[in-house]
């Protein structure tokens, strides 16, 4: 591990790490000679940087001057008393410094550096029956740097640094040229844009789409005719070689032309059915789970005397506030006495899917039958949400649709007798499991909170 003085230096020079850099304003903030010992490095490492700077400009111009030492110029009377003057304050910037990148680092807007040569800047988050072209074998946690992914069959979402992400179905050819910056020659692409990643650019052989923060799919047919679709949000759509550009919204759609033509076309969704639920990071569900799509906002929830419908509250958001949850221990909960309420902090990344029974029938009819079902996330569940007071105070804290979480009648009934709720979260913190009756006019609701961070958790793998 470096030493404090060599990560100054790194620092200084614009070489140190994320983590060095964390590393040096927590020893900065704990003493105030730190900051000090920091302000003299600085002025020392700026003086000596305009001496040679001075230096080489001498040499080209012809002059040769006596370059002084830094250190015995720092001794004259007169250094002495600017050193005195400007420690001070510069020991405050630092700390205002670390401070305001500490802040950047926890408030909503991601803090990516724009990766540099080989540097990876996108992992593969899921994989369904997934087979490569060629001889590549790449798999579910692989970091991919600017390369070209020739997908013969099967489902692959990326995530990429920034937040975005992609879900490719194959046959599909796609080249990661940059962060935010892509190439789709074949096959069908979904992608979901959060704030902070804006801009995101798909490059087909007729458009170019340009994501305005929104979640949006492309579906290339065999001539590279680019059918584009908005889910939510905006986007701005290019013909090859065209300088024009046409803005779309959230359900519609338009068809790019090899001849430059951009026609209206018909909003349907029906080839992304299949790629929603991986997209969203659910690897598999059983029993009555039946998924809605997550785009557009305008779609409602529908009733269902056998299906519970598990729905995306839009895109992974950081939590601004902390966030009160019911449920956090795995286990088998069927009283409501016996939940284990925690609070999730704020400047968490998370995502948000409500889980949402809502029957049909009226009066007692099925008062006593029970529907059941597991479904399991790509992601760690830090918490659920199943009763009326905490599912209330959550309701405007995700984007996209609201399920009547301010009626006391929906929530999960845990009340331990024959009709009552029973919901389980399984050891491995990924899988929740359902048994709910919904007698008369109630319905059951639960909100789930799975980890959303950028960086792999150690405990999703």
């Amino acid at each position: 591990m470096k030493r404090i003085p060599d990560i100054i230096v790194a620092h200084l020079n614009d070489e140190a790490s994320k983590d060095e850099v964390k590393r040096l304003c927590e020893w900065i903030r704990e003493e105030p000679d730190n900051a000090k010992e920091f302000a003299r490095f600085s002025l020392l490492h700026a003086q000596l940087r305009g001496q040679l700077s001075g230096e080489k400009r001498a040499r080209e111009s012809g002059e040769f001057p006596v370059v002084r030492q830094a250190s015995a110029s720092i001794k004259s009377g007169k250094a002495s008393r600017t050193w005195k003057s400007v420690v001070p304050v510069l020991a405050a910037c630092a700390a205002l410094v670390c401070g305001l990148a500490f802040w950047l680092h926890d408030s909503h807007e991601p803090l990516v550096e724009q990766p540099i040569g080989d540097a990876p800047f996108a992992a593969i988050e899921q994989t369904v029956d997934a087979e490569w072209s060629g001889d590549a074998k790449l798999a579910k946690g692989d970091r991919l740097a600017a390369q070209t992914l020739r997908l013969r069959r099967g489902i692959v979402r990326l995530l990429f640094d920034d937040g975005a992400e992609v879900t490719l179905r194959g046959p599909a050819q796609y080249e990661l040229v940059a962060l935010g910056d892509t190439k789709l020659t074949s096959g069908l692409l979904a992608a979901t844009v959060p704030p902070g990643a804006e801009g995101f650019r798909v490059e087909t052989p007729t458009a170019e789409v340009v994501d305005l923060g929104t979640a949006f799919g492309i579906e290339l047919d065999d001539h590279g005719v680019a059918n584009v679709l908005v889910f939510d949000g905006e986007v701005e759509v290019s013909p090859a070689g065209d300088g024009s550009k046409k803005r779309l919204r959230e359900g519609e759609a338009v068809r790019v032309m090899n001849n430059n033509a951009v026609e209206p076309a018909q909003f349907d969704t029906t080839a992304y059915e299949e790629l929603w639920p991986i997209s969203s990071g659910i690897e598999r569900s059983t029993g009555a789970f039946r998924f809605s799509p997550p785009w557009p906002r305008r779609l409602r929830f529908v009733r269902s005397d056998d299906d519970i419908f598990v729905v995306p509250e839009g895109h992974a958001t950081t939590l601004a506030e902390p966030l009160r949850v019911n449920i956090t221990k795995p286990g088998r909960y069927v009283r409501a006495e016996n939940l284990t309420p925690s609070v999730i902090s704020a400047g968490r990344a998370v995502r948000s899917f409500i889980l949402h029974f809502h029957p049909n029938h009226g009066g007692d009819r099925r008062r006593f039958e029970r529907t059941t079902g597991s479904i399991t996330f790509d992601r760690p569940v830090l918490g659920l949400i199943a009763l009326h007071e905490e599912l209330a105070a959550s309701a405007q804290r995700f984007p996209g649709r609201k399920a009547g979480e301010l009626l006391e009648h929906r929530q999960l009934e845990l009340t331990g007798n024959r009709v009552g709720d029973v919901i389980t979260l399984r050891d491995n913190r990924r899988t929740v499991s359902l048994d709910v009756a919904a007698p008369g006019r109630f319905s059951d609701l639960v909100r789930v909170i799975v980890d959303a961070s950028v960086e792999k958790n150690a405990d999703s793998n």
